[in-house]
C-alpha cells in the first residue's frame, strides 16, 4: 500500500527538520560543563539556564532555516490535493510583507526564487512512489546527475538571498563569518545527502 499525500508531507517535512536540526547543532555552540558544577551548585544552576538558552537558540536557528521549505511543502502539497496549478507569487508566499519597504520587497523576491526551487523538487517528491524518504527522492529524480541540478539550483537561490541579507541587513564581518559558516555547512550535509542516496 502507497502512502497517503499527508504520510508523504510529513515524512518530507521530518527529514528536512532532521536537516535544519542538525545544522542548528553545528552552528551553535552547547555550554560545556565543568567540574567545579559539582563543588558549587550555584554554577549548576547556571549552566542549566544556559543549556536551556541553547535548547531554545536551536529550536529558533531550525525554524528560522524552515521557514521557506514549510511554506513550499504547503504550497506544493496544496496543489497536489487540488490538483490545480499553484501560482507563486510574493502575494501568496508573503502577503505580510511591507510593500511600501523596497528592502523588504527585494529580499521576498529572492525568497521567492528559493521557494520555487523548493516547490518544483516538494511536488517530484510528493508525486513519487515509494514508502520511505529515499524512495520517493529516487522517483522524482530517476539519475543523480538531476538531483545534483537541484541542489546546485537551491545553493545558488539560497546564497542569492544570503548575499542580499548581508550587503542591506546585516552588514558586519562576523554576520559574513557566520553565514559562510552555514553555508559551508549545507554544502557539506547536501554532498553526504547525495552519496548517501545516489
Amino acid at each position: 500500500m502507497s502512502l497517503t499525500l499527508d504520510e508523504k508531507h510529513d515524512l518530507i517535512l521530518n527529514q528536512e527538520k532532521i536537516f535544519a536540526y542538525s545544522l542548528a547543532k553545528e552552528m551553535i555552540n552547547k555550554p560545556a560543563a565543568s567540574v567545579w558544577m559539582i563543588l558549587l551548585p550555584i554554577l549548576f544552576v547556571y549552566h542549566m539556564f544556559n543549556i536551556q538558552k541553547y535548547k531554545n537558540s536551536i529550536h529558533d536557528f531550525a525554524n528560522n532555516y524552515l521557514n521557506t521549505k514549510t511554506r513550499a511543502l504547503a504550497l506544493a502539497l496544496e496543489q497536489q490535493k487540488t490538483g490545480e496549478k499553484k501560482e507563486l507569487s510574493l502575494e501568496v508566499c508573503f502577503p505580510q510583507v511591507d510593500s511600501a519597504n523596497d528592502k523588504e520587497v527585494r529580499v521576498c523576491q529572492k525568497q521567492l526564487k528559493e521557494i520555487e526551487v523548493l516547490f518544483e523538487h516538494y511536488a517530484k517528491l510528493l508525486g513519487g512512489r515509494g514508502k520511505t524518504y529515499e524512495s520517493l527522492l529516487k522517483s522524482g529524480y530517476s539519475r543523480g546527475g538531476d538531483y545534483r541540478l537541484f541542489l546546485n539550483r537551491l545553493a545558488e537561490a539560497e546564497n542569492e538571498v544570503n548575499r542580499y541579507v548581508l550587503k542591506h541587513f546585516q552588514t558586519t564581518d562576523r554576520a559574513k563569518e557566520i553565514t559562510r559558516k552555514m553555508e559551508g555547512i549545507v554544502d557539506r550535509f547536501r554532498e553526504q545527502d547525495f552519496r548517501k542516496y545516489f
